[in-house]
């Protein structure tokens, strides 16, 4: 087989002015053909004094021969525009291609091809779907440690990192599912307030009603540069941020786009995943909550016990000190879900009243930290924890920090933008409250607006283990139109995120509402 020909062709820019998610061109199929390049070849394309990658699709219709079509990612990097003469250069196929079949096969990768294949997904020189046979690679073949700790520090190289030169630099993390579980904005005031440093980059919602972002956002701004958490770091001691406005290990955010919609979370991929945010910030102290039980990500005890496990050994070899706590996760925490309502909550159990189990949880998360970074003694760090809430220095520290991140220190729950349309959900029979949907509760909240509408969402008014008289409230739905109200409404007969349980002539009958 003749060996393919590099040369240089001048094409006529065609644009498209859509989105393609990926640096892709469109080449006439016949003409392509001709200068031997296929649909997934990889070619350099270059206008003045600017070049990149890009990856060729083909097609009979449209676009002519002599002319090339551009996606909006290669005219917004290209600065090009309709009628430009571009040149393109066949290039050859990615290295990383064939450690993605090594791994494919069940072989082991060596650190320098992980790095690779990680250079070339920052680069665009992969297909989604050679992306797709890594994540599912790893999925079905699995990665030992000393992969993970490459694909980690991978990861973590391929955005900026955070140098503060203080100590002690602590973080935390769930792995989620949890309606409600907001106690990052409990734990990173009280930290703070300790003495400790708390670069706290968190997530956005994704399927849930609010990720901690949203929740922090109806308080102040979460985006910010990497200098900018440095300054907010070390002037107030802690921050709440958004994590994909720092740069910080933005590889990780491109692997999370190709493993969401099959729901794949390989453990080792899922481990370098959060690890390298952690070690991207600098964190030496992190603590983990891997929620368990019915509805949870990890309905089988036996799972997070394992995955537990393997967080600590990561962490050991990334020189982060690690302690895991495996939590219930089988009802939501606190009484809101959606960003304004969670937030609620969190300045109710700052001010030392409020939801119980969002209180006792963000005490012993924050104890554990307290204790690992020796700001407290062994055994003492939950009732240091509850102190600097109960004395009040917690909530000073939010407001500090609200207030550096440009948001108001005044932080009234009146202010909360809750939505003015209310609906309230009833109990149609009598019964004990044994069980509450995460996923279900999130579903009516997300319906009513959450987390985009800031004010959206649901008040449980009932948690597990309450009596419940028919026709009491169990839940409230807040929404900011009428119309999404009603869709919620119907959302909420449809899923019934409360269960009862009633005695009838001495069985036990399960009745849903």
């Amino acid at each position: 087989m003749a060996q393919r020909e590099h040369v240089k062709v001048e094409y006529k820019v065609k644009v498209f002015d859509i989105g393609a998610g990926l640096p892709i061109i469109v080449l006439n199929e016949v003409e392509a053909r001709q200068r031997d390049l296929f649909m997934g070849d990889r070619v350099e394309i270059e206008y003045k004094d600017k070049r990149m990658s890009a990856i060729v699709d083909t097609s009979t219709t449209l676009v002519r021969e002599g002319e090339v079509g551009a996606f909006i990612e290669i005219v917004d990097a290209l600065k090009c525009a309709p009628g430009d003469k571009v040149t393109i250069l066949p290039l050859g196929k990615p290295a990383s291609i064939d450690y993605i079949k090594k791994k494919l096969d069940g072989g082991e990768l060596r650190p320098s091809e992980i790095e690779e294949i990680i250079k070339d997904l920052m680069g665009n020189k992969l297909s989604e779907a050679e992306l797709a046979v890594f994540v599912a690679a790893v999925y079905s073949r699995g990665i030992n440690a000393e992969e993970t700790v490459s694909l980690t520090n991978a990861i973590m190289r391929s955005g900026d990192t955070l140098e503060f030169n203080v100590s002690p630099v602590v973080d935390k993390h769930c792995v989620g599912g949890v309606a409600g579980n907001r106690t990052t904005m409990v734990v990173v005031p009280i930290l703070a307030a300790a003495g400790a440093y708390f670069p706290k980059t968190s997530s956005r919602a994704i399927t849930s009603a609010s990720g901690t972002a949203d929740t922090m956002e109806t308080l102040c701004n979460v985006n910010f540069t990497k200098d900018e958490v440095r300054e907010i770091v070390l002037k107030t001691h802690g921050c709440i941020v958004w994590g994909g406005g720092a740069h910080l290990a933005p590889a990780d955010d491109k692997l999370i786009r190709i493993r969401y919609p099959f729901r794949l979370d390989p453990r080792g991929m899922l481990l370098a995943s959060i690890m390298a945010k952690k070690k991207a910030v600098g964190s030496k102290y992190l603590v983990i909550d891997i929620p368990i039980g019915r509805g949870s990500k990890f309905e089988d005890p036996g799972r997070a016990k394992d995955l537990a496990k393997d967080f600590i050994d990561i962490g050991s070899r990334l020189d982060i000190k690690t302690q895991v706590f495996l939590t219930d996760g089988s009802d939501p925490i606190g009484y809101g879900v959606g960003p304004a309502l969670e937030c609620r909550d969190v300045l109710e159990v700052l001010q030392g009243r409020g939801p119980q189990d969002l209180f006792n949880k963000s005490c012993l998360l924050a104890g554990s930290l307290l204790e690992m970074s020796s700001l407290a003694r062994k055994g003492e760090g939950y009732n240091m924890a509850m102190g600097i809430i109960k004395s009040g220095k917690a909530l000073d520290k939010l407001r500090e920090i609200v207030e550096a991140q440009g948001g108001s220190p005044n932080l009234r729950i009146d202010d909360l933008p809750i939505g003015k349309y209310k609906a309230e959900i009833y109990a149609d029979a009598d019964g004990r409250v044994d069980y509450i949907s995460n996923s279900n509760i999130s579903r009516i909240a997300r319906a009513a607006g959450a987390p985009k509408v800031k004010g959206a969402g649901c008040v449980l008014k009932c948690e597990h283990g309450d009596r419940i008289r028919k026709g009491e409230v169990i839940f409230e739905i807040y929404s900011d139109s009428e119309a999404k109200l009603d869709y919620a409404l119907k959302v909420a007969e449809e899923v019934k995120p409360v269960e009862l349980q009633k005695i009838v002539l001495g069985e036990f009958d399960r009745n849903a509402f």
